[in-house]
Formats: C-alpha cells, structure tokens, sequence
C-alpha cells in the first residue's frame, strides 16, 4: 500500500494539472464550456443564449425559444483521452416560463487512474417584461476518482448560477451570468472535508443582430472573447472568434511576466428540419487543438388547431411599393378556418427577407370562434399587407423570392406558430398597369422632385409680352394659362415627342374588368380598399417612364408618360391638375383660375374650357407634343366632349388620389436639366397668343 499512498499523490496532482490547464486555456472555471455553436464563436454566447445551450452559458435566454429541444455533445478533449459528454432538455412551458435539465460529465481513464466529474442542472427561465428575463441554475456535482481500483473518496455538493437577459431595443441584446455564486463545494464522503471545485464567476456579454440572418458578440470574463455567426437561408451557418486573455501570468523562474497567446476558433452548423448538426475547431495555444461536435434536435407537441385551406399571392409591383402597406387583396390574402372548439386569439404577420426590415403585423389578437358545430368550419379571410423598405428602389430586375407568413395562437399558455413560405415576384420600379381607373398613375407624379421642379420654374419664369389689348389681362393676377403655354412648348422645343409603346401601348396595360368581389367580408376593416384594387398586378406591364427620367432623355413617350410629364412640371408651379381618362388614352387638364366674367373680358371663347366644380379648366391633349399649345388644348376639348357623350369619361383629381397613391421615384442621383432658350420659349407662346386671339375675334 505505501507505493501506492507515494504515487497516488503525484497522479492526482499530474491530472489536476492537466485539468487547470484545460479550465485556463477555455476561459472558465469549474468543467469546461459546453456546445459546439458558442465554441465556435470564441465563446461569446452569453448575451445570445437563445438555444438548448443557454442552460450552460445564461439561463435567462432560456425565454427564447419556442419549442422543446434536446441537445447532446460527445468529445475526447485535446486528444488526450479527456472524455467530455453533454445533454439537455428544454421544456417552454408557457411564453413567459421555462424549464430545462442538463447533465454533463468529464472523464479520464486508463489502466491505473479513473476520473468522474458529474454535474446536473435544474434550470429556470422567466421573462419579466419584454425586453428583461432572468434565469438560475441549480446543480449537483458529484466526482469520483478511482486509484488502481480504489477510490480515493466521492464527493459531492451544490451549486447555483444566476443570469439576466436584456434586450432594451430589437437585434440588441446584453447579458450577465454569475456562475457558482456560492463558490461550489463538495464534501469527500471519506473524510468529511470540503473543497471548493468551481470558484464564483462573472461574465458580462453583448451581441447584435447586422441582419436577420448575421450576429455579432462580445463576452468579458479573465478573457476577452469575440464571435460572429452568419446564416446561408436555413440550411447552413458559417462561425469564426477569437479569445486574448486580460492577465498576466508569472513567468516560472523568473520575475517576468506574460500573457497567453490568443487563439482562434471556427465553426459551422448544418440544419436540416429540426436537426441541427454543429461543429467548432478550437486553437489552443498550450494543448492540442481539439474538434467538437453537438447535435440539437427541437420538436413540440403542437396540435395543429388553425388550418390554412389557401394562400394566394400576386406580384407585387414595387412602383407603388408603399401601398402594400394597407391590409389588401392586392399584397395576397390568407384563408384559414379553426379546427378547435373554443375561441382562440390570433396574429399573422408577412416578412420578405431582405426587403422588409421587420415582420408586418397584419392581424394581432383577433378572435377566431371556435368550431362547435363538428362541421366544416367558416373559412375566415385575411387580406396581407408588406411593408418594404427602400431596397426596393434598386432593383434592376423582376426578383423572384420568398415570403414568411406566420399565424401564431395561443394554446395552454403558449404561443405556437404555423409558418408558411411561398415564392412571390418583386417587379421592379417602373413596371405598371391599371384596373378600371387610373388614380393609381398620380404615384408616378412628382412636382416636388428637384429636376422637376428647376426645370419648371426656369421655362414659366420668364417675363412674356403680349401685344393684345384685351389678352394682356392674363398677366393681372393670374398667369396659368400662360406658365401652362410656356411649360408645353419648352417640352415641344427640348424635343419631347408622343409615340406609342410598340410591344405594350397604354391600350394593352389599362383592363376595364373589375375582378376583385368588392361584396367578400374580411376579418377587419380596409382602409379604402377598393382604390388599391385599382393596381393590376397581373399584367401585361409596360416600362413607364419616371418623369426625370423622360425631361433628361428628351425622348419619346406613351400618352401616360406625357401625361405623366406635364402634370409634374404643372403641379410644380402650383397649377391644380386632373387626369382626364377617356377610356383608350390619357391626358391632363388644368385649373386656369379663370372665372366666366374673365373670358368674357379677354374675349375668349367659352368653348375652349370645361366647367367643373364652378371652375374653368384647359384639356391638353398630350399625343400633340411637337404641335402648339393651341392644337393641344383644341385637340383636349374635343376628345373630352367626344368621351362625356359615349360615357366613357372619368376624371382623376391628382390632389385627392395623392391621398391613396403616394409619389416616388427610384434613388437615382439628380442631375441638372438645361432648358431651351428663353427666346425661343417666348416666340412659340406668342404665337398661341395670335391664335389664340383669333379663336375670340370668330
């Protein structure tokens, strides 16, 4: 026996070094991390803590998940026969409370020496508010060492970790754990003494959310540690970190002093369903590196209680990407029916990765009745909304991606949810055509872009001279005819010409079927939902022209593009203006704030202006760009006149459809638009003056 009591000594103390070693070089005391996917972020997890590991790391994220989960780890730490296993069990019992169990176990053995170190958590997790959750950890430890077959004395005792979890805005979190608060003990059955196994720890952490698919993290222990994770889809995760220790060690022999080198690690996970496969590569700089593997498996006795009989999606055109915004048929409908008998409160939100920054929460807490009948339940319909962000404006082509629809219910005191995910079309900006009406165009209208706006005030800015005695009263307070004539005809002169499209004229884009059932009861109101139904998004589309876009190329256009074109530079200058829709074209007519008492004091012919609301307004005919103003307005009233008798008639009030159809324009970069000559403006509108003039004296 006394070899033995001369050896056992050294051992133990041979393999309490290799142990120090190994907690010093993981950055913990008590057994080492745990979990493959914190591993391989350089262990930076603590303000994360939204998976099975959070039981190892901060309880309080335990809140986070949603579903049961198991998570199971077997590795043979740094190759040298140290055996490290790992298992968990999450159980949410409703969304405020948590519960979970763990069991880990480190290991070494070989023909002389045999290592049990067994620790069990019974975990907790609550959430306080929405943006707070604390969490405790209560654990036994039980280790034994065995010494050529007999065991130099079990022990064991119980500890206890505490953690907070904060989230005080959306994407970023922070967190503290205090591990082993009470400094954990155990006592030897043997002998009866009491060593302390896993000193107090505090740990401080933060992470935040780039994207919906990408996080960073920071975690501040003795060490400093530094983690990323970035998502490809739902399928695979790519992870790097690194650790740099914060103290400094004492040279052996010597009065200096030195720090460990920082090592690095690296890491993935696969997913596939509910499984989730992780892997860490952790460099170590004072032992072998060491490859860990884990396996997460989550799953959750969900009854499915909601049936979604029918999705139905429509291409979404971004032109007026901020009306999707509004719960409509036109961003997509939901059809769902309750397969429960009791009443259930339900949410449904729509997100588009990458082209909305959040979830649209289209329904929240609505009251689905239960189905008691034992029939076929009522089917409950639920029109969608999207709201996208600004990433929309830079799209250069149709996109074809992927929506996430959820519908979530409470069942027993938890929210679960049915996701779904459906391909939709994102048609870039530009791409358009219209049902029935044409209010949905004004979104196209935009006198308050900067090039717009410059160009319309330098061609109406200048002073015009007028050689009749009775026409010189234009100039006494109201001058919009004239500002009118001088805007058409430096469109004229800066070579802007009417043709129509040649594969997709206005014809071929403008339906005058009505298809929406306008009599269908949805769950909530819709604000004014009939005028968004007014956006056909199932084509044919034309490219219609930003007007920007049309003033810089000084090019050709469709009827709608030059109405599109003359109402903005009008509106510019502040002259009121309504679409005249007349079933086959388009074009634009004005407010001339002329009262019936002027014309007859300028002697002009009543018959050139339409009375509408006791006003008197100029139609332009906009297929005439490159002829006079004169032939314009003569050519407006006689397709106005010709469509108010076939009934075909419709008038769009730019102002009040501006209420529905907000402006916009892609985020091109401004640039300045030289106008034509003065001169060359002011001789053109004194000839619509002479003729005009003469259209009074007959």
């Amino acid at each position: 026996m006394k070899p033995k009591l001369i050896c056992a000594p050294s051992i133990h103390l041979a393999l309490l070094i290799v142990l120090v070693l190994v907690l010093i070089n993981e950055g913990s005391i008590g057994q080492v991390p745990i979990g493959a996917r914190p591993l391989g972020m350089g262990e930076s997890f603590v303000a994360i803590a939204d998976d099975a590991n959070a039981i190892s790391w901060n309880p309080a994220g335990l809140v986070q998940l949603r579903q049961q989960a198991i998570n199971g780890m077997y590795t043979d730490l740094y190759g040298i026969g140290l055996v490290h296993s790992y298992l968990s069990y999450i159980l949410p019992l409703t969304d405020q409370h948590v519960i979970g169990i763990d069991w880990s176990s480190l290991g070494f053995e070989d023909e002389e020496l045999n290592l049990r170190d067994n620790r069990m958590n019974l975990s907790y997790g609550i959430r306080l508010v929405r943006q707070l959750s604390l969490g405790a950890n209560f654990r036994y430890v039980s280790i034994d060492t065995i010494l050529d077959g007999e065991s130099l004395g079990p022990a064991t005792g119980l500890g206890i970790d505490l953690g907070i979890y904060l989230e005080p805005i959306s994407g970023l979190s922070f967190g503290i754990f205090g591990k082993d608060l009470t400094n954990t003990k155990v006592k030897f059955e043997t002998t009866k003494r009491e060593d302390i196994v896993a000193y107090r720890q505090f740990r401080l952490g933060a992470s935040y959310q780039l994207t919906d698919s990408s996080i960073i993290a920071c975690d501040l222990d003795d060490y400093l540690h530094l983690g990323a994770e970035q998502w490809f889809g739902s399928l695979l995760a790519l992870r790097g970190g690194i650790i740099g220790s914060l103290i400094s060690l004492d040279s052996p022999n010597s009065e200096e002093t030195f720090r460990e080198p920082i090592s690095f690690s690296l890491g993935g996970s696969l997913k596939y369903g509910s499984l989730q496969f992780d892997y860490a590569y952790l460099n170590s700089p004072t032992l072998s590196n060491t490859h860990r593997f884990s396996m997460a498996f989550g799953f959750d006795y969900n009854p499915t209680l909601i049936d979604i009989s029918s999705i139905q999606l429509r291409d979404v055109l971004t032109s007026f990407y901020l009306q999707y915004e509004t719960p409509n048929p036109l961003s997509g409908e939901l059809i769902l029916s309750s397969k429960h008998d009791k009443d259930m409160a339900i949410s449904v939100s729509v997100f588009v990765p990458g082209y909305m920054d959040n979830s649209t929460v289209v329904l929240e807490n609505k009251t689905l009745l239960g189905n008691t009948s034992g029939q076929a339940a009522e089917k409950v319909r639920i029109p969608l909304a999207l709201v996208l962000n600004q990433n929309v404006q830079e799209l250069k082509g149709d996109l074809e991606t992927e929506v996430e629809i959820t519908v979530s219910y409470q069942y027993f005191g938890r929210t679960r949810e049915i996701k779904r995910v459906e391909p939709i079309t994102l048609r870039r900006m530009g791409k358009v055509a219209y049902r029935e009406r044409l209010d949905p165009m004004v979104a196209f209208i935009d006198p308050d872009d900067t090039m717009i706006r410059s160009f319309a005030q330098a061609v109406s800015s200048t002073p015009v001279k007028i050689d009749s005695t009775h026409l010189d009263g234009l100039h006494q307070g109201n001058d919009s005819l004239l500002r009118a004539m001088q805007i058409f005809e430096a469109l004229n002169a800066h070579g802007i010409r009417y043709e129509p499209h040649s594969e997709t004229p206005f014809q071929s884009i403008y339906a005058k079927e009505y298809i929406v059932d306008v009599t269908t009861k949805y769950t909530q109101n819709l604000l004014d939902a009939a005028d968004l139904w007014y956006i056909d998004s199932d084509g044919p589309f034309k490219e219609a022209k930003y007007p920007r876009d049309f003033l810089r190329t000084s090019g050709i256009g469709d009827c709608d593009d030059g109405t599109v074109l003359l109402t903005s530079l009008l509106e510019a200058v502040g002259i009121r203006t309504k679409l005249v829709d007349v079933g086959n074209s388009v074009f634009v007519m004005f407010d001339s704030r002329l009262t019936e008492k002027d014309i007859e004091t300028l002697k002009i012919s009543s018959g050139l202006f339409i009375k509408d609301n006791d006003r008197l307004w100029v139609p332009v005919e906009v297929t005439h760009y490159g002829k006079s103003f004169m032939d314009a307005w003569q050519a407006g009233i006689n397709k106005f006149s010709s469509a108010a008798l076939q009934d075909t008639l419709k008038l769009v009030d730019v102002h009040t459809a501006w209420d529905t159809y907000q402006r916009m324009h892609p985020s091109t970069k401004p640039t300045p638009i030289e106008p034509p000559p003065a001169e060359e403006i002011a001789m053109r509108v004194h000839q619509n003056l002479i003729e005009l003039e003469e259209l009074g004296e007959n």
